[in-house]
This record gives structure tokens, C-alpha cells and sequence, in this order.
């Protein structure tokens, strides 16, 4: 397959939807077989020696499955295209991990002058929020200065997207902002300069009346608002990283809207992605982080995905559609670290 880079605008919706993800969205099947669950985030102790934590076994399936590349890719039409998104996932989730080595090629990747101006934007004629606030949070949690790449200042860059209203906006003829565009510079000012108090009003007032945070992003709030189970995730993890307080209705009205609409299993509590019926990896590992974020018990949602981790060949890895998948196992890797996103930026 040819090798080239990921056109700027695929780029920045790619970064959006995980970043949703993210994370996001896509449907994962129950798991084969599951691995025998040691302490989260901890290496046990055995009669042979330690052996390794579900975390740290997924940390070491995600080096294994980069063979090497520093830029992870994404397949599109036959052509393999470098996808920015996805290894500043898999950096976040081996510094969850506690593996700043495994992670250091990734990030030094992503901090090269060439890679910033593909995933970022120029700055000029495009900047896109989500890449822009999620590279800066990769970067500064690994240690480098996201003010001073190759004369980029990446802070000063995404609080230029930001309106007097708080919204950070995508520069450009298109704008893939999201709640979690918001929600990841929030996060990102958050471990830096400290998140600007319009930005976490603006992200506040996205909620949908006593229920969970919608994808899209509003000046006014819809009458048809629809919570997503992704964006709320991330909306009450980057609200808890800037102060507000769990008692606040933003975060405990949408943490009782996640409780009532997971599920439950014989191996645990999950979630699925908005529109879909099937047990979903990626979510249930989003709304996992949220909980560790908010003091809450998350044990029987990284139970159950723990229990979705795959054995033998692809050991550590876990699936989407039956296939070992990167970015999922990313995902549940950097949930079952325990770190949350508070304890990891900054």
C-alpha cells in the first residue's frame, strides 16, 4: 500500500470524531475469551513472579501492533494514510500506562514542524480546535512545550479560536467543532495555562436539561437536544478537570444519565454508543475515565472490559467488529491505567 499523509481536512474530522474520540462510536462485539483480571493499573504478584496488569498487557499488544512506525495509519480506499488522531491516542494511553519510553517515538512524531501542519493546520488558512487542543495535551503530558514547536505557539493558537462566547471554533471554509472538540480544549488550556472561564460556561451550558451532553455544539440550546453517551464522557471529565464540582448539575445530572443507561452483564457494567444496540468498547471505556475523573466506582465498568480483552495471538489487544483494533484497544488501555484525565494532564 502507498504511504502518504492524511489530507488536512480528513485530518481534522478524523480528530473530532474521537478524538470522539475518539473514541468513538463504533460497535464492539462481547469479547471471545478474557484474560484473567489482576488489580487495574498494577502488576500482581504470582507464584512464578509479577505478572503484568490488563493495562499493561494492552500497552504492550499497542507497541507490538506499531511495528515500529512512529505515526500510526488508517486505511482508506486501499491507500494507507497517517492518522495523527489515532497515535496521539496510543501516546496518551502508554503514558497512562506508565510506559513514557513505548511512547516517547509517538510523541516525537507528532512534534515534528511537518506533522503539526497536517494535523493542526497551518494556522493561517486552517487550524482545526480538536487537533490543535488534543496534541497540545498529548505533548505537554509527555513533557515537551506546546508553545515552542519549530515557532508555533499551539496555545496561543487555540485560544485564537475561541469567540468572546467561550466556543472554540475551527478556522477555515469548514468547522468540525464539537462537545468534544470543547471538552479537549478545556482539558488542554486545563493543563497548561488553565482553562478560560467562558470556555467551561460555554461547555456547561451544552447540556442537555438534566439529562447528558449532546454531540453538536449550539449557541442556543436545541429543543431537540440529544445526549451522547462519547461527548458526555468527555464533557464531564474536562468540567471536573477545570474545578467544577461533582454536586454541580452539569456533572451529577449527567453522571445519573450515564448510570441510567448503561447495562449490565455477567462480566460487568458497559455502555453502547449513542444510536447503536451492541456493548461498545470504546464508550463504556470513555464513560470508565469519566467515572475515575469524579471519585465515582468504576471497577464494574473496567471489569467488564476487561473481560473483552482478547487472548492468545493477539493477546492485550481488544476488537471492533471481531478484529483486533488499535484505536479501540487504545481507548480501553488508557481506561484500565486508572489515571483518568485529571491525574494525567499536567
Amino acid at each position: 500500500m502507498t504511504r502518504r499523509s492524511v489530507p488536512l481536512v480528513s485530518v481534522a474530522l478524523a480528530a473530532t470524531l474521537f478524538t470522539l474520540t475518539g473514541c468513538a462510536g463504533s460497535d464492539s462485539p462481547s469479547a471471545a475469551e478474557s484474560v484473567s483480571p489482576t488489580a487495574t493499573g498494577t502488576t500482581a504478584e504470582s507464584s512464578t513472579g509479577p505478572t503484568e496488569s490488563p493495562a499493561q498487557t494492552a500497552a504492550a499488544w499497542l507497541v507490538t501492533a506499531a511495528d515500529g512506525a512512529p505515526l500510526l495509519q488508517t486505511e482508506f480506499d486501499g491507500v494507507a494514510y497517517d492518522d495523527y488522531g489515532l497515535t496521539a491516542d496510543v501516546a496518551l494511553a502508554l503514558l497512562a500506562a506508565g510506559d513514557s519510553a513505548a511512547a516517547e517515538p509517538f510523541v516525537a512524531a507528532l512534534a515534528a514542524p511537518e506533522t503539526v501542519a497536517m494535523y493542526v493546520g497551518d494556522g493561517a488558512s486552517a487550524q482545526y480546535a480538536g487537533a490543535t487542543a488534543k496534541l497540545l495535551a498529548t505533548l505537554d503530558t509527555a513533557g515537551l512545550d506546546g508553545t515552542d514547536l519549530g515557532g508555533r505557539d499551539l496555545v496561543a493558537e487555540l485560544l485564537a479560536l475561541q469567540a468572546p462566547s467561550g466556543r472554540f471554533s475551527d478556522l477555515g471554509a469548514d468547522d468540525y467543532s464539537t462537545t468534544v472538540s470543547q471538552a479537549w480544549a478545556v482539558l488542554a488550556l486545563g493543563a497548561t495555562d488553565g482553562a478560560p472561564q467562558p470556555a467551561v460556561d460555554f461547555l456547561t451550558a451544552q447540556q442537555c436539561a438534566g439529562e447528558g451532553f449532546p454531540i453538536q455544539l449550539a449557541d442556543v440550546s436545541p429543543v431537540d437536544c440529544a445526549s451522547d453517551v462519547d461527548a458526555t464522557a468527555f464533557a464531564v471529565a474536562a468540567l471536573l478537570d477545570a474545578g467544577v464540582p461533582a454536586s454541580a448539575p452539569a456533572v451529577a445530572e449527567s453522571l445519573a444519565w450515564l448510570e441510567a443507561t448503561s447495562a449490565t452483564d455477567e462480566a460487568g457494567q458497559y455502555w453502547v454508543a449513542t444510536g447503536t444496540t451492541d456493548p461498545n468498547v470504546n464508550s463504556t471505556a470513555l464513560v470508565a475515565v469519566a467515572l475515575t475523573d469524579a471519585g465515582s466506582d468504576s471497577a464494574a465498568a473496567t471489569g467488564w472490559l476487561e473481560s473483552q480483552m482478547l487472548t492468545g495471538a493477539d493477546a492485550g489487544a481488544f476488537p471492533l467488529a471481531g478484529a483486533p483494533d488499535t484505536r479501540t484497544s487504545a481507548q480501553a488501555t488508557f481506561a484500565l491505567a486508572g489515571t483518568g484525565f485529571s491525574s494525567l494532564l499536567g
